[in-house]
């Protein structure tokens, strides 16, 4: 039984009860609300930006049927954190966070998905789903395969590649009255590779790996097709032929990058329809410090260019700064920044954080900021949150 609730502000935080109060920072409280006992969901909200809200969870939480499986096609870390949270922010459009409740996929299986990322010339496995279970990656001669050299191999997979990565599934749900919930819309992300990396294997048991850039219109080109497909085969449920769909493609970086991908297109299919219209999605990370940065965005790359030398003239156990920003429509939508220093005890991380946070409100008063500083041995030393609908700062000392 839950006697109550709490609304916990955080993004990938800690509770604020330990803040540390300053003159000109104010302190943001841990709120406390009651809830009744037929409570159905747990609201969860981020740090207080509009564009980190989170859609209401459900008090007796559901795994999603494919749990874990995302790993099975998205390689980068990065990539998986923004597919997952990127759909849930294209999601907000069509179901507001208000009215609805979030869970985890219910329809698509562990097996379905495998299936689907399978060529269309392979054979799928077996698979007690309603849906199609045909593979959606581009087909190759499989016995022309099997008899060819390793050389021969890797260029009938380059010819070939497998585009498609991985697919998603959010579930969004609404009160259906007598304490109960039902599915009244569904998210997916699609998932593509920019590069396709592959291994192939000699008779000898030795692997040999190659890889190949993807065209990005052909890829664009295929991902709206494969996304057609996706919603045809999800129409065949008797559960999903009248609910509103949902569905973002979205293109994966390359190995190693130090920001993800980004969604680029985006539909929504209402309730007994199957026709997806396209819009594109104007969405990009940057690294700051980066020649892509100072090619794409020359103002706000001197910009933080300034910042980072005024914290190196004011502080003297500098080591770096380091940023990544979310570009919406071509202009930052939220900068996350990072602050590794020497510390020589707490005094000094408190006025280093009330000088960066000046500096925050100074260079970037118009845009959502998130500073992580930390020592040099990596741990948390403190946080900053500017957001300019707020007047005053969130701050945390660890």
């Amino acid at each position: 039984m839950f006697k109550k609730l709490f609304v916990i502000l955080s993004a990938s935080l800690i509770l604020l009860s330990g803040c540390l109060p300053f003159d000109n920072l104010k302190r943001d409280e841990v709120v406390e609300e009651e809830a009744n006992n037929n409570e159905q969901a747990i609201p969860l909200h981020n740090i207080n930006t509009t564009e980190d809200q989170y859609f209401k969870s459900l008090k007796n939480y559901e795994p999603g049927v494919a749990r874990g499986e995302i790993s099975y096609g998205v390689d980068n870390r990065t990539d998986v954190d923004e597919l997952e949270t990127g759909l849930m922010r294209i999601s907000k459009e069509t179901f507001s966070i208000d009215d609805y409740y979030f869970q985890d996929g219910q329809y698509l299986t562990k097996q379905t998905i495998r299936n689907w990322l399978k060529r269309s010339s392979e054979e799928p496995n077996s698979d007690d789903s309603q849906f199609i279970q045909k593979g959606l990656n581009p087909g190759i001669d499989e016995k022309a395969y099997e008899k060819a050299s390793v050389d021969d191999r890797k260029e009938m997979l380059k010819n070939n590649p497998k585009i498609l990565s991985y697919i998603l599934e959010q579930n969004y749900l609404q009160d259906s009255g007598k304490d109960s919930v039902k599915l009244t819309g569904i998210s997916l992300a699609l998932s593509f590779h920019s590069t396709f990396y592959f291994t192939v294997q000699d008779d000898q048991g030795r692997l040999h790996r190659d890889e190949v850039k993807l065209n990005e219109s052909e890829v664009r080109e295929f991902a709206h097709k494969t996304g057609q497909e996706v919603i045809n085969r999800l129409r065949q449920h008797p559960e999903l032929q009248d609910v509103p769909i949902s569905v973002g493609l979205f293109l994966e970086e390359k190995h190693g990058a130090v920001v993800p991908g980004n969604y680029f297109a985006k539909t929504v299919v209402k309730g007994g329809e199957t026709k997806a219209n396209w819009e594109n999605v104007n969405e990009k990370y940057y690294f700051f410090p980066s020649s892509d940065a100072e090619e794409d965005h020359r103002e706000d790359y001197n910009t933080f260019i300034q910042f980072e030398e005024k914290i190196k003239d004011y502080f003297p156990n500098y080591i770096g700064v380091v940023g990544k920003a979310l570009y919406r429509n071509d202009r930052i939508s939220k900068l996350t920044i990072e602050i590794p220093m020497k510390f020589n005890g707490k005094s000094e991380v408190i006025s280093f954080t009330q000088y960066v946070n000046y500096l925050v409100k100074q260079y970037y008063p118009d845009e959502v900021v998130e500073v992580n500083i930390k020592s040099s041995l990596d741990q948390n030393e403190s946080l900053i949150v500017s957001d300019p609908s707020k007047k005053d700062s969130i701050v945390h000392i660890y």
